[in-house]
């Protein structure tokens, strides 16, 4: 004969309610109505400190009716499907019912009733599983909850283009608001999208106040919010198309950004001076992604066919994509031998203030194979502007070894190979000389650190030293991987160069 577990007896109790001496009035207007919960003051009470106290009384009063059906425990700041939760793992420890569109609930819950054990639980959903990340955020505040509060800003920063779309946005705080529209780190599609998030988020609020949407509302409704917006770095026809035709910034306000723009050195901001923030966003890391599909179609396009990796990834709050390309050697035996060709590719078309940066990319292929290594090359500190926004590997693998399915790197079952390039974007500094510059010797050392790591990267993959000026040259170390002989590209080496930059201004 089949008995049930302690488990399943105690499900079955929660479940029917049967002998519940206990009552919940859950949830605030229409949700209340329908979640009268039943429940046992014996298992609440053995359970919680916070239960105990609640139903604690003394002899005087043993026989009164407490928290019966006619005259339950209201709990108007708790959400039904939230405290269900909560009272499944009291019962059982059953966290079925615990995922991304209640976790946030459900942990205020347990921090309500202290129940430290379902808090943990809450905390380890993901955050991309998170049904609103603006409000867990200020859970995570609310509670003291710093390392969950990091967490949320970061995700916020990598996901803000999507986020600061979305309609958990629009109901955020205004300190909230202020506190992320301030931070360096976000990660946006050009700094117009923030003004463009801000706006509709006070047309939100007017609407909830019943107050028209006009300029001067506008202005008021976004108060401080307003001076967290890097006004500075929009392009010229953002400012004449968006800024200035909305009429929320005053004379004084629009003079002070366009000079910062039209005046050299920006000189003149003593008279007008600029009340915006002007420094980029300053996060300077990201991955960018690419499935190049149906390889085999590409495989047979002509050279200098091309494709772009379908996402953008904003890294200092510049566009960034990659590119691949069907190229061929010249200098090998075989003319016909098609290469695959990896670029590192920045939006050259959008006019940006902010525009030159120093660059560094690791480039993968990404092995199918587990366990197996992916094919990597390096790009070291190279400059990115509007006049050179493409850097990467012309020849980085033959289209043969591409697809050779022993190598690991094509998935044949899908005809798809992936990439991916880790990216770090630094501001572009004017070096200092560390010497006389009438200094006509000089000696430059460099450490090829993780040797092992190195020389099995692609070809062409490089490492450079600090600069040295010399005679008001800048001169730097170059270690390459090449191979001895074009012709025999399997074997590699190691070249090594002395590189010299373009003498400073005024070297003769």
């Amino acid at each position: 004969m089949y008995e049930p577990s302690l488990v399943e007896r105690m499900k079955h109790l929660l479940n029917t309610g049967e002998h519940a001496d206990v009552y919940f009035l859950v949830g605030d207007g229409d949700e209340k109505e329908a979640s009268l919960l039943p429940a046992h003051k014996l298992i609440l009470r053995s359970a919680f400190e916070v239960f105990e106290a609640m139903f604690r009384f003394d002899a005087k009063n043993e026989k009164a009716e407490f928290a019966s059906a006619n005259c339950p425990v209201e709990v108007p700041d708790v959400e039904a499907a939230a405290f269900k939760v909560m009272l499944s793992f009291i019962y059982a420890c059953d966290l079925s019912g615990l995922n991304g569109d209640n976790a946030m609930a459900v942990l205020y819950a347990a921090k309500k009733y202290n129940i430290p054990g379902l808090a943990d639980q809450c905390l380890q959903i993901p955050i991309s599983k998170l049904r609103n990340v603006f409000l867990a955020y200020a859970q995570a505040r609310l509670f003291d909850l710093e390392n969950f509060a990091n967490c949320c800003l970061s995700y916020i920063d990598k996901n803000a283009d999507t986020l600061l779309k979305s309609e958990e946005f629009l109901q955020i705080d205004k300190n909230l608001l202020c506190e992320i529209l301030e931070r360096d780190e976000l990660q946006i599609n050009g700094e117009i999208s923030i003004w463009e998030a801000a706006l509709r988020w006070v047309d939100v609020k007017c609407r909830q106040n019943a107050i028209e949407s006009s300029a001067e509302n506008l202005r008021a409704v976004l108060g401080p919010a307003l001076y967290k917006i890097r006004f500075p770095l929009f392009a010229k026809d953002e400012i004449s198309m968006k800024i200035v035709t909305s009429e929320v910034l005053t004379a004084e306000e629009k003079i002070g950004i366009y000079q910062f723009h039209c005046i050299p050195n920006n000189c003149a901001q003593l008279f007008y001076p600029l009340q915006f923030p002007s420094h980029g966003r300053i996060w300077t890391f990201g991955t960018i992604s690419m499935d190049i599909e149906k390889v085999s179609e590409f495989a047979r396009e002509p050279k200098e066919s091309y494709r772009y990796s379908d996402d953008t990834v904003y890294i200092k709050g510049l566009p960034w994509k990659i590119m691949v390309q069907i190229n061929q050697r010249t200098e090998c035996t075989d003319n016909n031998e098609k290469w695959l060709g990896i670029f590192l590719w920045c939006d050259g078309t959008r006019e940006d203030v902010n525009r030159s940066c120093k660059c560094s990319a690791t480039v993968k292929i990404i092995s199918q194979k587990n366990g197996e290594e992916n094919s990597i090359g390096i790009i070291c500190d190279r400059i990115i502007n509007n006049k050179k926004n493409c850097l990467g590997f012309n020849n980085f693998i033959t289209i043969v070894d591409l697809m050779d399915e022993s190598n690991g790197f094509y998935n044949r079952e899908e005809d798809k190979v992936t990439l991916a390039i880790d990216v770090t974007v630094k501001d572009e500094k004017t070096e200092k000389f560390i010497s006389d510059p009438n200094k006509s010797n000089g000696t430059i050392s460099m450490e090829i650190e993780k040797v092992s790591e190195f020389a099995r990267k692609a070809i062409k993959s490089e490492h450079k030293s600090e600069s040295v000026h010399i005679k008001g040259f800048s001169w730097q170390i170059l270690a390459q991987i090449s191979p001895k002989n074009e012709n025999i590209y399997n074997e590699k080496w190691l070249g090594i160069y002395l590189l010299c930059a373009e003498p400073k201004e005024g070297a003769n």
